[in-house]
């Protein structure tokens, strides 16, 4: 486990989040000594959920989305160039990576859905109250990192974070008895 300072770290790890690098786990240093070891269960469980099955799966798709098309972007056109004989295909370029950017913006929206449904899965595992409880503490404390995330200034589009707001949110619409499953 490590305590990471903000601005210490290549990957931004918001406060009410931890992440996984290698095979530690990085928890942001501006949180250590404000919660205890119980508070950091539910939260340690939503991100490990995050990290270890659904980002797995959203790099798959990623890859699918993005890295194929960005290689076909890149490869047809000097193809083209080099068979056809004009070098001016060349130029359209940037015709072909608009969709490119369509594409990868698709790929964000899968990534907050997967916060979210680590929170559910986490939520189940924990106890629901539990991560709703140290969501709420953390929100308490006025944290900077946290007060820019849900403003939207922080970058957070960018880094596909989600609010402290829209987890409370999708934790308190979920019903008790989501967490029970029949077979």
């Amino acid at each position: 486990m490590e305590w990471i300072p903000a601005g210490r770290s290549t990957r931004p790890v918001p406060s009410d989040w931890c992440s996984l690098l290698r095979h530690s786990l990085v928890m942001p240093a501006r949180m250590m000594g404000k919660l205890t070891i119980e508070e950091w269960r539910p939260l340690i469980a939503s991100s490990l959920t995050f990290e270890k099955k659904m980002k797995r799966r959203l790099r798959g798709r990623a890859f699918l989305l993005t890295g194929m098309p960005l290689i076909v972007s890149l490869v047809l056109p000097i193809a083209a160039a080099i068979v056809l004989r004009m070098a001016w295909i060349i130029f359209l370029y940037p015709l072909l990576f608009v969709p490119l950017g369509i594409l990868g913006s698709k790929s964000y929206g899968r990534d907050l859905k997967a916060r979210l449904a680590a929170d559910t899965q986490a939520s189940i595992v924990v106890g629901k109250d539990s991560l709703l409880d140290v969501l709420k503490k953390v929100d308490m404390m006025r944290l900077d990192d946290i007060d820019k995330l849900k403003s939207g200034r922080g970058g957070r589009r960018l880094a596909g974070l989600l609010s402290i707001t829209e987890r409370i949110q999708n934790l308190q619409g979920l019903s008790s008895l989501d967490s029970y499953t029949t077979t």
